[in-house]
């Protein structure tokens, strides 16, 4: 989300030397990771996951060869690199849609992420965490 951040600086600055005022919203995503529970469902099943695979390498040390546990050890951490990367896309995705749709019904003519927010804006996290349920 950060890759966006100069241009929304740009559109933000465009937005208020219009006259536009306040009408920009605010998104604290590190806030949307630790609050919202969407995020927290999705790193629960990261979690969950993480904690079977370490069971399962723990049931086959000692049962098969050094070579095989690196190569189960190796396939598992790549399926938990892909899981993690599925997870992320879907909650960008429904933090994307969230936001979307409080600058709709607030009507608002952009929402910028927090950590690139240096004109202000009316921080629209709270309602965002509310609709990632």
């Amino acid at each position: 989300m950060s890759r966006f951040g100069g241009t929304a600086l740009i559109l933000a600055a465009a937005v208020l030397l219009a006259g536009c005022g306040p009408r920009i919203g605010v998104v604290d995503t590190q806030r949307v990771l630790n609050e919202s529970v969407k995020a927290l469902e999705y790193q629960k099943q990261l979690d969950d996951r993480e904690k079977q695979m370490v069971a399962e390498l723990t049931v086959l040390n000692g049962q098969v060869s050094a070579a095989e546990l690196n190569a189960r050890r190796a396939s598992l951490m790549t399926e938990l690199t892909q899981l993690r990367g599925d997870l992320e896309n879907q909650l960008n995705q429904q933090l994307h849609d969230a936001a979307a749709k409080v600058a709709r019904q607030d009507g608002l003519r952009l929402v910028i992420v927090k950590s690139s927010s240096v004109l202000g804006g009316r921080d629209v996290t709270q309602q965002v965490i509310d609709l990632l349920k």
